[in-house]
């Protein structure tokens, strides 16, 4: 089965209430609904509210999708929760 933010979220009782996964952990869908997650193979950072996203410094958000910053990924993020065990193939 194929990974995904809203299986990952379930799996580890993440409280969002929306999330999407990536697995290098660098480029995602932008988030519309809060609080919400980005995860990558090994963990995840919490959005708490839209602004909070819009500010984030780490990000580099465009009409459609977000990246981070000089080529770093979500683990570089204050915030980041590493995930023990890693994320499981759901």
């Amino acid at each position: 089965m194929k990974k995904t933010g809203k299986k990952l979220t379930a799996y580890y009782k993440i409280p969002v209430q929306s999330a999407y996964y990536h697995g290098e952990g660098h480029w995602y869908w932008n988030l519309h609904i809060f609080p919400a997650a980005y995860f990558d193979d090994h963990g995840y950072v919490v959005f708490q509210t839209e602004k909070e996203y819009l500010e984030n410094s780490y990000l580099t958000i465009s009409s459609k999708n977000t990246n981070v910053r000089n080529k770093g990924t979500i683990a570089d993020m204050p915030g980041y929760h590493r995930l023990e065990p890693p994320p499981v193939s759901l």
